[in-house]
C-alpha cells in the first residue's frame, strides 16, 4: 500500500489577523507612538498629533485624534499593497528601518477608531468595526505631501479613568516619545527632545545613560519607550537610551532574551550599581538594599564592597550590617516582620531576631542557620585567600554564627503573646497611682488602661484605648528623668499608631511621620516629660508620706491601745487596795 504524501503550509485565520490587530496596543499613547515611528521611519522631520473633539464630558463618539508628518509617505500602488494592505510582510535591509520588526504596528491604529489615511494620489478608508479586514481605496487624488491619519475614535476615552483630560493624553504620549529624532508636536506643543540634545551621565557605543533620576529605570528604544524595571529589578533609577535598535517582543513593552544590544546595556547597569555601592556608606531605599542582596547572590557583587551597608532588617524594621551579624556573639533566629514577642527579645538584646522575608526575598530553601555562609560563599568571601586556606576562612569567620542559631520558637520559651486588660479594682497601690497620672493628661482622646503582656510595653487599637503593661511599669524608677522620658515616649509610640499593634507591630513610612509629628509638633506630648517627672516623684513623695502616715498613726493606735489597757490594770489595782484598807 503507498503511502500519499504532501507538503501543505501553516495558515492563518482572518480572525486571527482581527484579533491580532485590536489586541496589540492597550493603550491609546502606544497606538499614537506607532504612528509617530511610521513617521520617523518615512523620513518625516516634523510630526504634528492632534486632538479634537466637540465634548469631553458626555464620553460621546466624534472625537478625532489626527498625526500629519512630512515624510516621504505611500509612494506607489505596490507599495501599498505590500506595506499597508498585508500585514507581516518581511522588511528588506535596504530599508534601513529604525524600530519596524515586524510591519503589524499600524494594526493598532486601526483597533482605536475608523482610519483614514492620506498620501501621495491615495487615500485608504480602514473601519473594523463596520468592514472587518476589508479597505476603501480611493487613486488619482491631488497629489498630498508626506502622509496624514485622522482616526474617528470610536470611543472617546477622555473625561474617563483612562485619560482624566487631553493633557493627561499628552503627557503619556510625551513620554512614549520623549528621546525620539526629530520634532513631534502635539497640538503645537512639542513633546520631544532627541537624545543626542541631551547632557548624560554615560555615553557608550550602545546607548546614552543617565542615572539618580527618577522612581525607575526606563529604557528607550532609539528614543521610544519601551519598558521601566523598578528599583528591585535594576538597582537603580534613570533612563537609558538606546542607539542600537534593541530586540523587543511582539507588543513592543519588553526587550527578547536574546538581543544582541541589552547585554551590554546591561553590564554597564551593573557596572553603575557596584561603582555606587563602593562609593556610599549606606543604602538609600528598600528596592537598593534588595538589589545589592541579589547581586550577592548571584555573584555580581563581591563581600567586601558592601559588608559595611546595612543590608539586613530584624523584625523591628532595624539595618544590621553582614559584619555584624558576623561577629554577633549572641542567639539569632528568624521570624515575621513586626512580631511582638520578637521585639520583646530585641528590646532586652538577649538575641538577635532577622526578618523571616529575606529567606523568600532570596529565594533560599536551605537550612536557616546556614543563610550567611551560604550567601558569603556566593559573594566569594576571602576571595583573595588561596583555595587551600579558603575552607579553613570561612569555617572560622561563619561557623561560629551557624552554631548559635535557635528555631524562634525555642528562642521565645513559654513567652506568651496575649494581652489582657486589668480591672482598676485588681490594681497595686503604685500602679492606681501611675494610673491616675497618666489619666491626667490627653492621649489623642485615647482611654488609659494597664494591662499584663509577655510581649509589649505598651499596646492600643489604634482609636479608642492605650493599655500599659504592668511588667513595663515595674521596671521603672519614680525619681529618674530617663523613665519619665521612656513612659512618655512609649505613649506617643502607641498614638502614632492608627490601628490595632496587638501581635504584629509594624512599623511604615506613615507610622514614623505621624511619630515624628507627634514629638515635634506645638504642644506635643514630648513637653510632657518635665510634668511627668515632677508627677511621679510627687507620687513617690506622697507614697512614702502615706506609708509614714500610716505607720505612725498604727503606732500611735498601738500606743493608745497599750495606754487603755494600762489604765483598766491601774484601775483595778487601786479598788483591791482601797477594799483592803476599809
Amino acid at each position: 500500500m503507498t503511502t500519499a504524501t504532501e507538503t501543505r503550509s501553516l495558515k492563518m485565520h482572518n480572525k486571527l489577523l482581527l484579533d491580532v490587530i485590536k489586541r496589540q496596543a492597550g493603550s491609546l499613547e502606544k497606538a499614537v507612538l506607532e504612528g509617530v515611528m511610521n513617521a520617523i521611519e518615512a523620513n518625516a522631520s516634523i510630526v504634528n498629533i492632534h486632538f479634537n473633539t466637540n465634548d469631553v464630558e458626555t464620553n460621546e463618539p466624534g472625537a478625532e485624534l489626527i498625526i500629519m508628518d512630512d515624510g516621504e509617505g505611500i509612494g506607489s500602488i505596490d507599495e501599498i499593497h505590500r506595506f499597508f494592505e498585508t500585514f507581516g510582510q518581511p522588511h528588506d535591509e535596504s530599508e534601513n528601518k529604525t524600530w519596524a520588526q515586524f510591519r503589524m504596528g499600524r494594526g493598532q491604529l486601526f483597533s482605536f477608531g475608523k482610519n483614514t489615511w492620506r498620501t501621495s494620489t491615495f487615500r485608504m478608508l480602514v473601519d473594523i468595526d463596520k468592514m472587518g479586514l476589508d479597505y476603501h481605496l480611493d487613486q488619482e487624488l491631488e497629489e498630498y505631501s508626506g502622509c496624514q491619519i485622522v482616526i474617528e475614535l470610536y470611543e472617546n476615552s477622555i473625561g474617563t479613568f483612562g485619560y482624566r483630560s487631553v493633557d493627561a493624553l499628552k503627557d503619556r504620549i510625551a513620554t512614549l516619545v520623549k528621546f525620539m529624532p526629530g520634532k513631534i508636536f502635539f497640538d503645537g506643543e512639542q513633546i520631544n527632545t532627541p537624545a543626542e540634545e541631551c547632557s548624560w551621565d554615560l555615553e557608550t557605543d550602545e546607548a546614552y545613560y543617565l542615572f539618580g533620576a527618577g522612581i525607575d529605570l526606563k529604557i528607550y528604544n532609539l528614543g521610544a519607550f519601551t519598558t521601566a524595571l523598578d528599583l528591585a529589578r535594576a538597582g537603580t533609577c534613570g533612563v537609558i537610551v538606546s542607539k542600537k535598535q534593541l530586540k523587543v517582543n511582539f507588543a513592543r513593552n519588553d526587550i527578547q532574551h536574546d538581543c544582541p544590544v541589552y547585554p551590554h546595556i546591561q553590564h554597564v547597569i551593573q557596572q553603575n550599581r557596584i561603582k555606587k555601592t563602593r562609593r556610599q556608606n549606606r543604602i538609600s531605599n528598600e528596592f537598593e538594599r534588595m538589589s545589592i542582596l541579589l547581586d550577592l547572590r548571584d555573584g555580581n557583587q563581591i563581600y567586601h564592597d558592601v559588608k559595611t551597608l546595612g543590608l539586613i532588617r530584624d523584625t523591628s524594621g532595624r539595618l544590621y550590617k553582614l559584619e555584624d551579624i558576623r561577629k554577633n556573639r549572641t542567639p539569632w533566629s528568624f521570624a515575621e516582620r513586626g512580631d511582638r514577642r520578637a521585639d520583646k527579645i530585641l528590646q532586652a538584646e538577649s538575641a538577635l531576631v532577622l526578618d523571616d522575608c529575606v529567606l523568600s526575598e532570596l529565594n533560599y530553601t536551605g537550612n536557616p542557620n546556614k543563610l550567611f555562609t551560604w550567601l558569603a560563599e556566593k559573594a566569594e568571601y576571602g576571595k583573595k585567600f588561596h583555595k587551600g586556606d579558603y575552607e579553613k576562612k570561612m569555617e572560622k569567620a561563619w561557623k561560629s554564627l551557624e552554631q548559635l542559631y535557635k528555631t524562634f520558637d525555642d528562642l521565645a520559651g513559654s513567652m506568651s503573646n496575649s494581652y489582657k486588660s486589668i480591672p482598676e479594682k485588681q490594681l497595686t497601690p503604685a500602679e492606681k497611682r501611675i494610673l491616675t497620672i497618666l489619666q491626667k493628661f490627653n492621649w489623642a482622646d485615647r482611654t488609659v488602661c494597664i494591662g499584663a503582656s509577655d510581649a509589649a510595653d505598651a499596646w492600643t487599637d489604634g482609636r479608642t484605648h492605650i493599655t500599659v503593661a504592668r511588667s513595663f511599669l515595674k521596671r521603672l524608677c519614680f525619681t529618674s528623668p530617663s523613665s519619665a522620658a521612656e513612659l512618655v515616649m512609649v505613649m506617643i509610640h502607641e498614638m502614632a499608631h492608627d490601628d490595632d499593634d496587638k501581635g504584629s507591630h509594624n512599623h511604615d513610612e506613615e507610622f514614623y511621620r505621624r511619630f515624628h509629628d507627634l514629638c515635634l509638633q506645638r504642644n506635643s506630648q514630648a513637653s510632657l516629660i518635665a510634668d511627668m517627672l515632677y508627677y511621679l516623684k510627687q507620687a513617690k513623695i506622697n507614697e512614702k508620706v502615706a506609708k509614714y502616715t500610716a505607720k505612725t498613726e498604727k503606732a500611735e493606735k498601738n500606743l493608745q491601745k497599750k495606754i487603755s489597757a494600762r489604765k483598766v490594770t491601774t484601775t483595778n489595782e487601786d479598788d483591791d487596795g482601797i477594799e483592803e484598807e476599809f
